[in-house]
């Protein structure tokens, strides 16, 4: 990795993360709350309080301390070391797919590992439910499309991206096609 692209790397990840935790943490809040909703709870004008608190200092850091920066740190080394050592996956849109796909499997993943190894008997109380896991592991996509595009190298001009995909054609003026 060259020096100056490491600031920009660094740059990403945080940004990941932070979008990660907060996507999840949004999820989390919003499964407890419809859960106490379905014990008969009154939660009128309580959401959007509950959501920022959790957001700005409830679940957010042990979220994104203990699940999401371990998770998406393993998702996209192993997605860097995929794309740099195989060329076909250097493509694009091919790049950005294996970071978004390497994002959702991670936190997909972490959530049930870090809940079993807990000391509490759920640290992602939302996990109750499958679909909070899958819902929470969107955020993982997320920061890994925000991680893939802030990441990516410059882009050529079109003109160019095309040349390098179109046969070399012999040019009029190549002695080959002299009469």
């Amino acid at each position: 990795m060259k020096t100056s692209t490491l600031p920009r790397v660094i740059a990403a990840f945080v940004v990941a993360i932070l979008v990660a935790t907060v996507f999840g943490s949004l999820v989390q809040t919003h499964y407890n709350l419809q859960a106490l909703a379905t014990l008969g709870v009154d939660l009128q004008g309580v959401r959007a309080g509950a959501m920022a608190r959790d957001v700005f200092s409830g679940f957010t850091p042990t979220y994104g301390g203990y699940i999401v920066a371990p998770a998406l740190l393993v998702a996209f080394a192993v997605a860097s070391l995929l794309v740099n050592r195989v060329p076909s996956l250097h493509a694009g849109a091919v790049r950005t797919g294996l970071f978004v796909l390497g994002g959702y499997l991670a936190i997909a993943a972490a959530i049930p590992i870090v809940n079993w190894l807990s000391p509490v008997a759920l640290l992602v109380g939302a996990s109750r439910e499958t679909s909070a896991i899958f819902a929470m592991a969107g955020g993982g996509a997320l920061a890994g499309l925000v991680f893939a595009v802030m990441t990516a190298g410059p882009r050529r001009p079109a003109s160019e991206r095309i040349e390098t995909l179109l046969p070399s054609q012999p040019h009029l003026t190549e002695p080959s096609m002299r009469g």
